[in-house]
């Protein structure tokens, strides 16, 4: 029991490199930039996720039907979360060609 008491408290000495960052003026305005954009990185977030959302809905609406009709062997767009994930992959251009291709048979 002690001897994992003694470990846990060595790993907590990887710590002791952050006080670098206090000590050294480079990294210093490094972090405090970084820390800096945070909310401007998290208006652009939101932006991209409105865009992403209103693609999704219009995806959905014009696309739900086809796995139904027999059209796509996936349900790429039946449901928003479906969609969504769809075009998560599309985006990191994840199998996105197959996708393209199931949509384009019909389209």
């Amino acid at each position: 029991w002690i001897s994992i008491k003694v470990h846990l408290l060595k790993a907590f000495r990887v710590f002791r490199a952050l006080r670098l960052i206090s000590r050294v003026e480079i990294l210093r305005n490094i972090v405090v930039a970084l820390f800096s954009i945070i909310p401007q990185l998290t208006a652009i977030f939101f932006l991209l996720m409105l865009v992403i959302y209103i693609y999704a809905v219009m995806f959905t609406q014009l696309f739900k039907d086809m796995y139904e009709k027999g059209q796509t062997s996936t349900d790429f767009f039946g449901r928003i979360d479906y969609t969504f994930f769809t075009l998560f992959q599309i985006l990191c251009l994840d199998e996105w060609a197959s996708v393209s291709r199931e949509v384009m048979v019909v389209y």
